[in-house]
This record gives structure tokens, C-alpha cells and sequence, in this order.
């Protein structure tokens, strides 16, 4: 209540997941929470340490800034000048990685450093080797009655390739990377919605559009790891153009939480 009452907009979901460390939340919204937290424990006169903010200038305007340890800023301890975990947006910059440097499947890279560790969090996970899971099947299917569309996927991006973990319904299938429309719903933390490719200057001449299945509606999600790495997407599609809410998005992302919390 006091978190909602300083303007806080994440639903209780969103915030049981940020705080289990499954997802992230924008950076206001997280110092909303830090400030509703320190102004309940300054109302119980307790002694412990307050909440901190997203960055090192917030707590001068919070008036809390008395009530917060020092933090260590070192590569081993907390550091909130760099971007959130669950933000890999910014650009880092292109790292040549030595011939030594490959990813777990054994193949060289010379990809820029965000992507070796999202990378490297995809294949550490062991999703790509264990095959379809009922966990994440009764989601999918969860996913594909509740918005009534032909096929719902929970697919996971490769260097190369997008590779369908689960797909319940018949447009689903292992493609390369650059024809994937669930490599573009990684690309941000945030819902992807194509309501009619077909008439979306973007997408409309896409060959999953112009040609066979003839994909109309999209939807996806990315699916993080607690670390916040975006390593796939719990995606909806179908043949006929759809109108997709904010209720319908918020949906979504209750979904793709549920997959995050079973991985």
C-alpha cells in the first residue's frame, strides 16, 4: 500500500518476482520500492539497515540517505552504477574474445560481451539438452486456451538459432536466428505485439508472413534467468490478425513469470 500510494505501478506478481530475483523492474519502480520500504521502517523506529536506490544519487533526495550502509563499489561486491541485471540493453562496446574463448558448446566467438554471458547463461541452464518438459507444457497450454490463438511456444535463442522448447498448436519450429520473430522479443525487456503483420511495414514482407505459415498475429515475452539474462520467450501466434490490450499483455507476462519461477 505504501509502495502503490508513492505512485508504484508494478502489480504483486511483478513484485514478488523482483523481489525473488526472477525478474526486473524499471529503475523508478525500484526506487519506489526502496523509498516505501525506508519510510516503513523509519515509521517502526526500526534499527535495520534501510533499502537501497538504483544508483548512488538517489538517496540524497530520498531523505533516507542517513539510514543506508556504505556500499562497496568493486567488481565482488555491490556496484548500483552499472545497468541492472535484468537490463542488457546498453551497449557495451565489441570484445574480441581469444580463439580460447568459446561458448559451452565448444564453438569460438567474437561476440560482443553482453552476449557471451547471455550466451553463456543459455547453455548453462541445461534447457537446451532436457527436451520438452510438462512443467513448461502445461504453461504453453495454458498460454494457448486463455487467448484463444493457434500456437503458443516457449522458444529459447542460440547464437544462431531460435530452438522451440515447447510449442502447443501447429506454427512452431527450429529456424535461423535472423528469421526469428522471438530473437527480436529478446532484444528488450519489454512485450513484443505484431497485431497484423500483414499490414505492418515492418513485418509485412517478413517470410514467416509473405510465405508459408503465414503468421498475422504475434505476441512474446522474454523468459529470463535469475541472473536477469533474456535467454528466450513465451510467444503467441496465429493466422488471423488480433487486437491484444494491456490486459491481454499483462497476462502475458503473469505466464512467462510462472515459466521463469518453474526454471
Amino acid at each position: 500500500m505504501t509502495f502503490l500510494a508513492l505512485a508504484g505501478d508494478a502489480d504483486e506478481l511483478e513484485v514478488e518476482g523482483y523481489f525473488s530475483g526472477i525478474m526486473m523492474l524499471p529503475a523508478p519502480q525500484r526506487d519506489l520500492l526502496a523509498q516505501a520500504m525506508n519510510e516503513l521502517l523509519d515509521s517502526t523506529g526500526s534499527t535495520a539497515d534501510g533499502a537501497h536506490y538504483s544508483d548512488q544519487y538517489a538517496p540524497s533526495l530520498s531523505g533516507y540517505s542517513d539510514y543506508l550502509r556504505p556500499l562497496t563499489l568493486s567488481p565482488d561486491r555491490y556496484n548500483f552504477s552499472a545497468s541492472p541485471v535484468g537490463d542488457h540493453s546498453a551497449s557495451y562496446g565489441t570484445v574480441a574474445f581469444s580463439a580460447a574463448a568459446t561458448d559451452p558448446s565448444g564453438c569460438d566467438l567474437h561476440l560482443d560481451d553482453v552476449e557471451f554471458r547471455r550466451l553463456h547463461a543459455l547453455y548453462e541452464s541445461r534447457l537446451l539438452e532436457s527436451g520438452a518438459e510438462e512443467r513448461f507444457d502445461r504453461i504453453t497450454r495454458q498460454a494457448r486456451d486463455h487467448f484463444g490463438v493457434s500456437s503458443a511456444s516457449f522458444t529459447l535463442i542460440t547464437e544462431d538459432l531460435q530452438v522451440i522448447k515447447l510449442v502447443v498448436g501447429p506454427l512452431g519450429q527450429d529456424l535461423p536466428r535472423n528469421l526469428s520473430l522471438r530473437a527480436r522479443t529478446i532484444e528488450q525487456d519489454r512485450t513484443l505485439v505484431i497485431a497484423d503483420a500483414s499490414t505492418d511495414p515492418e513485418w509485412r514482407d517478413h517470410p514467416l508472413v509473405a510465405g508459408s505459415p503465414g503468421v498475422r498475429f504475434y505476441a512474446g515475452h522474454p523468459v529470463c534467468t535469475a541472473a536477469g539474462w533474456r535467454i528466450g520467450a513465451l510467444c503467441l501466434m496465429d493466422d488471423r490478425s488480433r487486437t491484444f490490450t494491456e490486459n491481454d499483455a499483462q497476462a502475458l507476462r503473469y505466464l512467462a513469470a510462472q515459466v521463469q519461477m518453474q526454471m
